[in-house]
């Protein structure tokens, strides 16, 4: 049975959501070249891909995920991205701490919506690499679609860095819209809610 467009770009942007940041790292000297941005990609996509096929519980989905994401994406730059300005409000140990929930918050919310996906083994499969465009100080551009039979084929771009010695996802734009600027969005609803109580946010996060 085919799903329509709005559940294929739900489902797009949950299995690439160990996406990453760009606008909170600084410029950063590149030592790698398109075939290491692009093999980074394909890897990350493979990995997530298999996730989202496994027929595992959500206990067990949520800390591989956690596990891909960890080293996949600079994930203390995503939570420092996501708190926004109440970043500089935390102390050292609020920020470590932050990083921590925001990292387990985001891989439980997204093994538990990963669930809703019949296990086909061709997740992988539904995902064309592109060309790879010098996207100049913020890194390179991975260019990829996701095609499935019968439905309009989708656009996503990877943002890809290197820090030294590690490459890195760095964001992940699903036709025109950033998943690092809607982790931002997600989190600073939260924290309004909470009337900006850093405290409760995280305690909030890391159940």
């Amino acid at each position: 049975m085919l799903i329509d467009r709005r559940k294929l770009l739900n489902w797009t942007a949950r299995i690439v959501t160990v996406a990453a940041i760009s606008f909170a790292m600084p410029a950063l000297s590149r030592a790698f070249g398109t075939e290491d941005a692009t093999t980074h990609v394909q890897t990350t996509i493979n990995e997530v891909s298999a996730l989202v096929d496994s027929s595992g519980d959500h206990a067990a989905k949520a800390i591989r995920l956690r596990e891909i994401m960890e080293q996949r994406a600079a994930m203390p730059q995503i939570a420092r991205f996501a708190a926004g300005t109440a970043w500089r409000g935390m102390d050292a140990d609020q920020q470590t701490r932050f990083v921590a929930a925001f990292t387990k918050f985001v891989s439980n919310v997204y093994a538990s919506r990963f669930q809703e996906y019949a296990s086909t083994g061709k997740s992988a499969e539904s995902f064309k690499i592109g060309n790879v465009v010098d996207a100049g100080r913020k890194g390179m551009l991975v260019k990829t679609k996701i095609v499935r039979s019968g439905e309009a084929s989708v656009d996503v771009e990877w943002l890809v860095t290197d820090q030294p010695g590690q490459i890195l996802i760095a964001d992940i734009v699903i036709e025109g819209v950033s998943l690092l600027v809607t982790q931002r969005e997600e989190i600073g609803g939260m924290l309004d809610a909470r009337r900006g109580d850093v405290e409760k946010l995280i305690a909030d996060l890391s159940t």
